[in-house]
Parts: C-alpha cells; sequence; structure tokens
C-alpha cells in the first residue's frame, strides 16, 4: 500500500503480507488499552500526558512505518487541537527514549517512523516507496561474525539495521 509504505514483511524464508483494514488499524495490532500505553510511557521516562497517549496510539495502530503527517492525521481525528510541530516534537521524544526508531524513506524525502523496536531490517521498493520490515535470523550471525572477525579499530558496534533499496518482482 503506497500510502503508507508497507505492505507486509518477511521473516526468514517467508513473505507475511498485510493488508490494512479500512479504519488503517494494522489487523494484527488491536488498539491497546489506555493503561498499557500510560505503562510504556511511564517504563521509557515520560510523563503520560493525554497528548502523548494519543500519538503513541496512532503510531501503534498505524500500519507500516508511517509519517508524522499520518500520525496527525490520525490524532486529528480524536483531537484536533494537536498541532503537527507537537506530533514532530513528541515523536523525536520516543525516539530518544528508545519507544520508537527513526526510518528514511525510500527516496529520502520524509522522515518514518517504526514502533517495532526489535532487531530487523527494511526493504524499500523504488517504484512503490514501499518500506517492508525483513528478518532473518541467519543473516544477523553472518553480520555479527563478520565484524567479529574483521575486529573495527575503535570501534565496537551494538546493533545494525541494513536499508536495502530495490523493486518488487512479481
Amino acid at each position: 500500500m503506497p500510502g503508507y509504505g508497507f505492505s507486509g514483511y518477511f521473516c526468514g524464508e517467508s513473505f507475511l503480507p498485510v493488508t490494512p483494514s479500512s479504519d488503517h488499524l494494522h489487523p494484527a495490532v488491536s488498539r491497546p488499552e489506555p493503561a498499557v500505553l500510560q505503562q510504556r510511557l511511564a517504563a521509557a521516562g515520560l510523563r503520560a500526558t493525554h497528548q502523548r497517549i494519543l500519538i503513541l496510539e496512532s503510531l501503534l495502530v498505524l500500519p507500516g512505518h508511517p509519517t508524522a503527517e499520518q500520525v496527525h492525521r490520525q490524532v486529528m481525528a480524536n483531537t484536533p487541537t494537536v498541532s503537527l510541530g507537537t506530533v514532530y516534537k513528541t515523536l523525536d521524544s520516543f525516539v530518544e527514549v528508545g519507544l520508537t526508531k527513526r526510518v528514511a524513506s525510500a527516496d529520502a524525502q520524509c522522515r518514518r517512523y517504526d514502533s517495532d523496536c526489535s532487531e530487523h531490517h527494511h526493504l524499500y521498493c523504488t517504484d512503490t516507496k514501499e518500506i517492508i520490515d525483513y528478518c532473518n535470523p541467519q543473516l544477523d550471525a553472518l553480520i555479527r561474525d563478520f565484524f567479529a572477525k574483521q575486529g573495527l579499530e575503535n570501534f565496537q558496534p551494538h546493533s545494525f539495521s541494513l536499508h536495502i533499496a530495490g523493486t518488487r518482482v512479481s
């Protein structure tokens, strides 16, 4: 789905398609309870304000890797007084405390956000502008082994994420 930059994800050898429902909820993600959102914010050291709760909820229920503008539109449906600037600042604070990751778009024109902070990579389709999550433990082991054997001078890697650009083939 080009508007959201997401249509599924790869895990190992399997592609798991995702088709967003009409209300833009990721089908595998139910709307989180406010208490759960408050706990996540508190665990990250952030006060659970009404705006933060709405923005976190929107980030979690929007499919794929939404932009701040998409999160803002989702939030505006419930609270039309929240500004786009507030959404940007809040998303940036979420990145700082590890609640989300910032992901460059395929064409580097906008920032997208990924609420999945687990180790995974991104495949960018240059035709559709989709960002597809990709996880492969075998690839991760190869990369860790490679850098362990290389011994980077004055640098200790602690995480990695590949960004692979290409086109979907049918």
